[in-house]
């Protein structure tokens, strides 16, 4: 041993001897305990090395012997390894005994030295930064309610100053308590029994004369209720990235009376074809408790898969197309046919086209925009044989308002769904498991906050309501009903000053008094009556 090793050891052996000359150990426990707090602090980790219980056995003695964890020597029969060791044989040791006179334990050391130069820190040390019992607790809790590892670990930190684990630990853990809860079952066995726990709606379907499943699909039962609640619309989008096998996750969704968005029902598809769609959608008729439940209204962006599977699955359904995918369509054809300068004219037409509030305004609009684009034969080609021609009535305004959309002319609320179950899953390389995981956290928040809006509605009317005229809707209709018949309200002014057309929009597209019905009410002094609001 070498003056620089005995000089590194030296405050680690004098620790040592004050604590064994000063203290006695009450039990083998606490004896391994205190060699490894100190060895801790000098940079050592602590290991037993043999360890021997009496037993009421003769001739054999109760005894401990503790080391350095880099004691041995590590014995590897290939030459080249691409393993490592950080066993040196080192000659540190302890030993320790009982009393023998009394209780309790006592340590002798039996060399106090070390060939190797202590650790500056232990922070990522392998064992030393092993979760405990409470730990592992505490990760697999967080774990359970999707809290980013980094945050685990902080939190770690926090409670525990001493902690020196590191990321790859938390992740580790993490990636052990998923395993103990699939157990023996395979992926798709274990999706299928969480479903069936937390007692879902659910179908399968298999490929023909073989056990692996094609599609799934499933739905929450309160869901269910507030589908034949709210049955009027349906809005329905497939989105991607949710999980490792690059599944299609199609979600369709309704609105409330509240202009909340619920989940209607969830399918993971083989792949996005019409017979897949099909499938999906038979599903989704199926929750309907009656044939005069189903859905109106139904919107969709252009997938002519999905078009053609609603066209058979509901074909009394008036199916619109998203204004706003439509609109960017265009726009993008817009910038490679149109020059720069010319864009924005182009697209603003392009608008009041969409926005027109009769046909001949509508037939004006297009034959601007034939004049104006004369020059670019393409994209006008593009607009009317992709867009105008086959599907106007589906999301021009002259058609659209004739329709019962509550307001609904864009997917952008399934976007919206779409966006808060991938904040929920955080990674889109995860397993079919814990992307329903993510759903139904996801679910349980959105009916609790839905139920909330419902519990205000009863309870609450707000201050600008208080009038005699909105008496008979205290407490019975939604705010947002409250806001549009508001709306409403402020253009009897313009209606009746300056004598325009009302156009009755809002009582075919919301089932809700125009701004002509309720100056009749006005006129005679009487208050809105219930009746002329409609059921949704």
């Amino acid at each position: 041993m070498n003056h620089h090793q005995l000089n590194i050891s030296y405050s680690y052996i004098v620790n040592f001897y004050l604590k064994r000359i000063l203290q006695v150990f009450s039990s083998r426990e606490a004896v391994f305990e205190w060699a490894k707090a100190i060895g801790r602090q000098n940079g050592i980790l602590i290991v037993t090395i043999r360890s021997d219980k009496a037993n009421g056995i003769r001739g054999r003695k109760d005894k401990l012997i503790l080391g350095c964890e880099r004691g041995g020597r590590y014995k590897s029969e290939s030459k080249k390894s691409v393993t490592c060791s950080h066993k040196e044989n080192c000659p540190f040791t302890l030993r320790c005994v009982p009393l023998s006179v009394g209780e309790g334990w006592k340590i002798s050391v039996r060399c106090g030295t070390h060939n190797h130069e202590l650790l500056d820190t232990v922070t990522g040390h392998s064992y030393l930064g092993r979760l405990n019992e409470e730990e592992r607790k505490f990760v697999n809790d967080m774990t359970k309610y999707k809290l980013a590892p980094r945050f685990i670990l902080n939190a770690l930190k926090v409670r525990n100053e001493t902690n020196v684990t590191i990321p790859s630990q938390i992740y580790k853990a993490r990636s052990t308590y998923r395993s103990s809860l699939r157990g023996p079952y395979t992926e798709m066995q274990h999706l299928l029994k969480l479903i069936q726990q937390e007692n879902y709606v659910h179908w399968t379907r298999r490929r023909e004369n073989s056990d692996i499943l094609r599609d799934i699909f499933w739905t929450h039962p309160d869901c269910i209720k507030l589908l034949n609640t709210f049955h009027f619309v349906l809005i329905c989008d497939s989105t991607y990235k949710t999980n490792r096998y690059r599944l299609p996750l199609l979600e369709i969704v309704g609105v409330t009376s509240t202009s909340l968005t619920f989940s209607v029902g969830f399918a993971y598809l083989e792949k996005e074809r019409q017979d897949n769609f099909i499938w999906a959608f038979e599903k989704v008729r199926m929750l309907f408790k009656s044939e005069s439940l189903i859905s109106k209204v139904i919107v969709t962006d252009r997938d002519l898969a999905m078009m053609n599977a609603i066209s058979v699955v509901f074909p009394t359904s008036i199916h619109l197309l998203c204004r706003f995918h439509i609109e960017k369509n265009v726009g993008a054809r817009c910038k490679q046919y149109v020059k720069k300068d010319r864009q924005e004219e182009v697209m603003d037409l392009w608008k009041k086209i969409v926005y027109s509030t009769s046909v001949e305004e509508y037939d004006h609009h297009l034959q601007q925009f034939e004049l104006l684009c004369a020059d670019i034969i393409l994209f006008v080609d593009y607009v009317k044989d992709s867009w105008l021609t086959p599907y106007k009535e589906r999301f021009v305004n002259v058609w659209t308002k004739r329709v019962m959309h509550l307001g609904n002319t864009t997917s952008n609320r399934v976007e919206s769904a779409h966006w808060r179950l991938k904040n929920m899953l955080q990674t889109s390389f995860g397993d079919l498991c814990k992307s329903w995981d993510a759903v139904n956290m996801m679910l349980k928040n959105q009916i609790c906050i839905i139920q909330s809006s419902f519990q205000k509605t009863i309870k609450d009317v707000e201050h600008g309501y208080n009038s005699q005229f909105f008496q008979n809707l205290h407490h019975c209709v939604s705010r947002k009903c409250m806001k549009l018949i508001d709306k409403q309200l402020e253009r009897v002014k313009i209606v009746c000053t300056n004598k325009t057309e009302c156009g009755c929009s809002i009582r075919t597209t919301h089932g809700l008094p125009c701004a002509c019905e309720l100056a009749k009410l006005q006129i005679y002094g009487n208050v809105i009556p219930l009746d002329s609001i409609h059921d949704f």
